[in-house]
């Protein structure tokens, strides 16, 4: 814990599957994060652009997201 933890940027396919991991992460009792841009850039304020999840043991991230593939 006091050197950090690893991160890892995965894909989904849609919309729908991040809400989906969010619903699992809430249901799991695992510490998560739903980001919403401010719209500083490219995309419109309030645009859902990530999922963040954990920190939690490797074993139990797998299970929620063990399918997905690397970004």
């Amino acid at each position: 814990m006091q050197e950090g933890q690893c991160k890892i940027a995965l894909k989904v396919k849609d919309l729908d599957h991040l809400l989906k991991l969010e619903r699992e992460a809430k249901a799991s009792n695992l510490p998560f994060y739903l980001v919403r841009d401010r719209g500083l850039t490219q995309v419109e304020p309030g645009t859902i652009t990530c999922l963040g999840v954990g920190p939690a043991p490797a074993g139990i991230l797998d299970l929620l997201t063990g399918d997905l593939s690397l970004l």
